[in-house]
């Protein structure tokens, strides 16, 4: 029975080794990152809303996701269009290299 296992075991191992040899050598080699697009739709996403929570509260943050969503805005106007939060102070907080792997901005 474990010579079996073993067997089954190392097959998967090989094909799943082989299938990430292929997408590196297929999909990730030569890719080439389109900045221009990436901070368009950092600067689109209303997930960023979050880090604003802890300073402005979570009803107010709630009520300007739901305002730049509605109006097409970015968060940033939706958010300086409410007067909960100057543009400086937003900056400051809603900094998705900061939010990445380290929590909440400003918590």
């Amino acid at each position: 029975m474990r010579p079996i296992i073993i067997n089954n075991f190392l097959h998967s191992a090989r094909i799943l080794g082989d299938g990430c040899e292929k997408f590196r050598t297929f999909s990730v080699e030569g890719t080439e990152l389109n900045e221009k697009k990436i901070a368009q739709y950092v600067g689109e996403s209303l997930m960023l809303v979050t880090a604003l929570s802890p300073v402005i509260g979570y009803i107010n943050s709630a009520h300007i996701a739901e305002k730049a969503a509605a109006d097409g805005s970015t968060l940033k106007e939706a958010a300086v269009a409410s007067g909960k939060i100057d543009e400086a102070k937003f900056d400051q907080i809603v900094n998705p290299i900061n939010m990445v792997g380290h929590g909440v901005a400003g918590a």
